[in-house]
């Protein structure tokens, strides 16, 4: 209970609320006239921070968005270096305004909540700054998401970390976590939700999409981390490049994904070592950008790694391609996100038992499977995208062949015997219906087997 209680003591303090209180500024400037506007934070500790964000002086030809820019000093510096700068706060302040006409600053400045940026809209940036923003946010992760929509180069993270002081002494944790904050636990605020773990601020990065995540500065309160968009330094290309058998999506067959669905891509590699290479040799890469792999693995058919799709992906035809170690990239595999349907209905012309071609039936004792033969389906239609209702059961087949108009089914255990319509349905599309006949008992569902 002490040490519970210490903790809470330790949350409750915020010496910078009481010196922005004091100045009535949160940041320090140096002005046009010579004079020092001191603020909560000193230029010294603000030098020290951007020095962190291993940026060029000179960011001529780049565009920056600042998010929560408070009282302005990063907008203008970046401007300063050359950049084209958006600045976006939830408020709008007396004091970014003022300042942006003393500097004479062309910077942007919009009033919005960063979940409601839109990349269609503003574009997406060379650089992001989220600075002493993510434990204000209610859902970090989103907010995470979000910023590697806007990101096509490098977002900057600067927070505060509950474990800063651990992390110096070389104490890391080896599960990320965050605490959360119900009632204004941390530093007597409403609006902190939460206080992640330095990892955690690593993790929440990779999750969202980004390649990489750059640990650039701790202090006993605060961690910088640089999200990267592409990979960084990765080893020579010395081997053969890696031969991919095959991309799906870890939830069917299919290439055909869809961005509001928990589903991932697989990419099945030829393999012939007889360990699974560590995650941090393996590049994967979808169209320009860098993802960082959650899981890579050894299966009887080869290796399988497995990424997500970044966030903020125009729908239509990608492109995904791999790296591991000092191999050369592999060549491309194609996949199709958020498909709409097409103009014409495709019509099911003819369904046969996929083992004797009998006509209008199904035999369970020829196990059960079926091809349809269908006139019109779309040259994207795959396994991922394509639904067969049988009887109003979905089944996913386990082949669509565009070329030929043929769809592989097998029957779920079930289907009793007797007559079933069947259709089609794919992207929201539904074919007219074409009875069968199923004959012979289905196979008990596993588990279930005392149920016969």
């Amino acid at each position: 209970m002490d040490n519970e209680f210490d903790l809470r003591q330790e949350r409750k303090v915020n010496p910078v609320r009481t010196n922005l209180e004091k100045t009535g500024l949160y940041h320090s400037f140096l002005l046009p006239n010579g004079k020092v506007a001191e603020g909560s934070m000193s230029l010294a500790w603000q030098q020290q921070r951007i020095e962190s964000f291993r940026l060029p002086e000179n960011l001529s030809g780049k565009r920056v968005l600042d998010i929560g820019p408070w009282d302005g000093y990063y907008t203008f510096e970046m401007e300063r270096r050359g950049a084209e700068v958006t600045a976006v706060d939830v408020v709008d302040l007396d004091t970014f305004r003022s300042l942006h006409r003393a500097f004479g600053s062309s910077a942007t400045y919009i009033q919005a909540e960063l979940y409601d940026l839109d990349p269609a809209e503003l574009g997406t940036f060379d650089i992001v700054l989220c600075l002493g923003v993510l434990y204000h946010l209610k859902h970090p992760f989103l907010a995470m998401e979000k910023l590697c929509a806007l990101t096509s180069g490098v977002c900057i993270i600067d927070t505060f970390v509950i474990d800063g002081k651990d992390y110096l002494a070389g104490n890391r944790r080896t599960i990320p976590y965050a605490e959360f904050y119900e009632r204004g636990e941390l530093a007597g605020q409403l609006d902190n939700w939460c206080g992640p773990t330095v990892g955690a601020v690593e993790a929440w990065i990779r999750s969202a999409g980004f390649a990489s995540a750059e640990v650039s500065r701790v202090t006993e309160k605060s961690a910088c981390v640089l999200a990267h968009r592409k990979w960084q330094d990765l080893p020579a290309d010395v081997d053969p490049p890696i031969k991919v058998a095959g991309l799906s999506s870890n939830m069917h067959r299919g290439r055909s994904f869809n961005s509001a669905r928990e589903e991932y891509v697989v990419l099945w590699c030829y393999w012939a070592y007889d360990a699974a290479p560590p995650l941090d040799s393996v590049f994967p890469q979808i169209d320009e950008f860098g993802v960082a792999p959650f899981d890579c693995s050894l299966n009887a058919d080869g290796l399988h790694v497995s990424f997500r799709i970044p966030p903020g992906s125009s729908p239509g035809r990608h492109t995904a391609r791999i790296k591991i170690g000092h191999a050369t990239w592999s060549d491309w595999e194609t996949f199709h996100l958020d498909l709409r349907g097409g103009a014409v209905t495709p019509v099911i012309k003819a369904i046969q038992d996929g083992t004797t071609w009998t006509p209008e039936e199904v035999n369970w004792a020829n196990g059960g499977w079926f091809t349809i033969w269908v006139e019109g389906l779309p040259v994207t239609s795959d396994a991922g995208n394509t639904v067969v209702h049988v009887s109003g059961i979905p089944h996913y087949p386990t082949e669509v062949l565009v070329e030929t108009g043929q769809i592989n089914v097998k029957l779920r255990p079930v289907v009793a015997a007797g007559l079933h319509e069947v259709a089609i349905i794919r992207d929201g599309t539904r074919t007219m219906a074409r009875e069968i006949r199923v004959h012979g008992e289905p196979p008990p569902v596993r588990g279930l087997e005392d149920l016969v």
